[in-house]
C-alpha cells in the first residue's frame, strides 16, 4: 500500500506536459540524436531498463530538466526494481549529479518519501549493491534543497 501512495505522490508532483524536445542538443552528434529518438519513443508509463538501464549508454544524462521531470514517474517505478531489475544505483546517480537542483519542494518531498520507503524495504539489497552511502548522500542533498526552498520535510 505504501508503494501505491508514494507512486501517486510522485505522479502528482511530476505531472506536466510532454516536452517537445528530450535531449539538450540532439543535433550535437549521432549519439545525442539517437538518445532523442529513444526517449521520444517512450512515455513515463513505458520507459524501461531497455532504454535507460545501461550506464554505458544512458540517455537520461542528456535529458533537459523538463524531460527529466516528465519521465520521473517512470524512473521512480524503475527504482523499485529488485534482483535483475535493480536500478536504484542509476536513479541515485542522476539525482546526485545535480538533478535535484531542478526539483521543486513537492517533487523533493515525493522523491524523499520514495527513498525512505526503499531504504526500509530494500535495505539488504541496497547494501549488497553498495548504494547505502550514495542513498544517504542523496537524502542529504534533498534536505539541503528543501532548506534552500525554505521547506521542511
Amino acid at each position: 500500500m505504501a508503494t501505491e501512495r508514494i507512486s501517486a505522490a510522485i505522479d502528482r508532483a511530476f505531472r506536466c506536459d510532454r516536452p517537445l524536445g528530450m535531449v539538450r542538443n540532439p543535433a550535437h552528434c549521432d549519439e545525442c540524436a539517437e538518445h532523442e529518438d529513444t526517449m521520444q519513443a517512450v512515455t513515463p508509463e513505458t520507459v524501461s531498463l531497455d532504454q535507460v538501464g545501461s550506464p554505458a549508454w544512458d540517455p537520461v544524462c542528456y535529458l533537459t530538466d523538463e524531460a527529466y521531470r516528465y519521465f520521473m514517474p517512470g524512473f521512480a517505478r524503475l527504482a523499485l526494481g529488485r534482483g535483475d531489475d535493480y536500478s536504484l544505483d542509476e536513479f541515485l546517480s542522476h539525482l546526485e549529479s545535480g538533478r535535484i537542483a531542478c526539483l521543486d519542494a513537492e517533487q523533493c518531498q515525493a522523491i524523499a518519501a520514495l527513498l525512505d520507503h526503499l531504504h526500509e524495504t530494500m535495505a539488504d539489497e541496497i547494501e549488497d549493491n553498495m548504494d547505502d552511502k550514495v542513498l544517504g548522500h542523496v537524502m542529504d542533498l534533498l534536505e539541503q534543497r528543501l532548506a534552500a526552498l525554505q521547506v521542511s520535510r
